[in-house]
């Protein structure tokens, strides 16, 4: 290799050497943010929300003075005495006037129609906050089924090297003969399960967190071990303060402002109107055609086939649905979050019971290794107490990843 390209070489290793390492926020917050910030139906309501405010611009321009320009130019020939009426047409007509007109004497009108549109808009933001909520707590549920496997591996990882550990003074001691051949050979069986178990769950692992990144819409593949999540139980909110009972409380509104907009279809509407320009059927006196004229409009309904009362009748039946919701949701509420503390309390519980089991156990095991130590005991007896601590750990990571669900539906209401 020549001299200038070990240089080029040299030069580029040490490029490669200097570059920042890559690292992965694998924290449960990291994956809600990005789950949030890609999630196309949580962006198609963020652009309704300000597709409903320029509708609300739009409506408050309309109520504005609106100018218009007016352009005609009309021609009615007559040829051998056939032809319209110059009665009717004057033969020719040039019309260019600019004309404004306002709806006046509208303040309620106006109000309730602006009102209707922030309504709207509310009940969009709040349809989005719905839909955060839901999708954080797919993606923490989610996020805990892949570090429950994470940590099962873990743990199954350490009896592992325990155990081959033992294998090695087993070995030396069945050599001796102060152990026999088939102790060693049930060692070895155990080994061999445990790796079979560390590859199941590695593969288990590693499919939760693909499960992850799909939901979050992550489409890097590289892999990262997470880290257990501290879920804490948010301040809760009376009932009409959160997200889903703030919903029947836009209905609401929504409904009074439809019936407002009823009746003010039976009030009267009054418009002014003014322009100015030019009319004019004689070219040659087409500078004395320049004017201006100005009036006020009035429309007041007298019948309409009852309408007004059918409009009433389908509101009241909307307003009788809307409670009888509201009032289901407030039971399903309260009686669900009396199910999960119940449940919460009981599985806070029996963590503390299993700690204290996995403490004895381990004791045990200390004392069982002296024993082994001087083949004082079976090899069988040592086995089955790492089994059981085993089965303990397992039972320990179920009771703190079901507190950790259960304050994810806890908090999942309480917004």
């Amino acid at each position: 290799m020549s001299l200038p390209v070990r240089i080029i070489l040299f030069f580029l290793l040490s490029l490669l050497l200097h570059l920042p390492a890559r690292s992965q926020d694998c924290s449960l917050s990291a994956y809600l943010d990005q789950g949030v910030s890609n999630n196309p139906q949580l962006n198609d309501l963020a652009n309704q929300i300000r597709s409903s405010r320029y509708d609300s611009l739009i409506a408050r321009a309309a109520y504005l003075p609106q100018v218009n320009f007016n352009g005609a130019m009309m021609v009615a020939p007559t040829v051998s005495g056939w032809g319209y009426s110059d009665v009717i047409t004057n033969g020719q007509s040039l019309v260019g006037t600019l004309s404004v007109n306002q709806q006046i004497f509208n303040k309620k009108t106006k109000a309730a129609s602006l009102e209707r549109f922030g309504l709207e808009t509310g009940n969009l933001d709040n349809a989005r906050k719905i839909g955060v909520n839901e999708l954080k707590k797919a993606i923490t549920a989610q996020y805990l089924a892949a570090y429950a496997a994470l940590d099962e591996r873990r743990f199954q990882q350490e009896i592992l090297t325990t155990l081959l550990h033992e294998s090695d003074i087993l070995k030396a001691w069945v050599e001796k003969g102060i152990y026999r051949q088939t102790d060693y050979l049930s060692l070895q069986v155990e080994v061999m399960g445990l790796r079979q178990n560390i590859r199941s769950l590695d593969f288990q692992y590693r499919k939760e967190l693909s499960n992850l990144k799909i939901i979050c819409g992550n489409r890097d593949t590289v892999s990262c071990d997470l880290v257990l999540p501290v879920i804490r139980d948010t301040l809760s909110p009376s009932i009409e303060n959160s997200l889903y009972f703030r919903q029947f409380r836009i209905d609401s509104l929504r409904i009074k402002n439809e019936k407002l907009l009823v009746d003010q279809r039976y009030k009267p509407a009054v418009s002014w109107f003014a322009d100015g320009g030019m009319i004019n059927n004689e070219p040659k006196y087409i500078y004395q055609n320049f004017g201006i004229s100005g009036g006020i409009s009035m429309t007041l309904p007298v019948f309409d086939g009852n309408q007004r009362k059918m409009n009433y009748d389908r509101i009241r039946t909307h307003e009788e649905t809307r409670i009888m919701y509201q009032e289901n949701f407030r039971f399903r509420y309260q009686a669900q979050l009396k199910q999960l503390q119940t449940e919460l309390d009981q599985t806070r519980t029996l963590s503390k019971e299993n700690e204290q089991q996995i403490a004895l156990i381990k004791q045990l095991i200390s004392a069982d290794k002296v024993l082994l130590s001087t083949a004082s005991m079976p090899i069988s007896d040592y086995i089955l107490a790492l089994k059981n601590l085993i089965e303990a750990n397992h039972a320990g990571l179920l009771y703190q990843l079901r507190a950790q669900y259960v304050l994810n539906e806890i908090n999942f209401w309480k917004q």
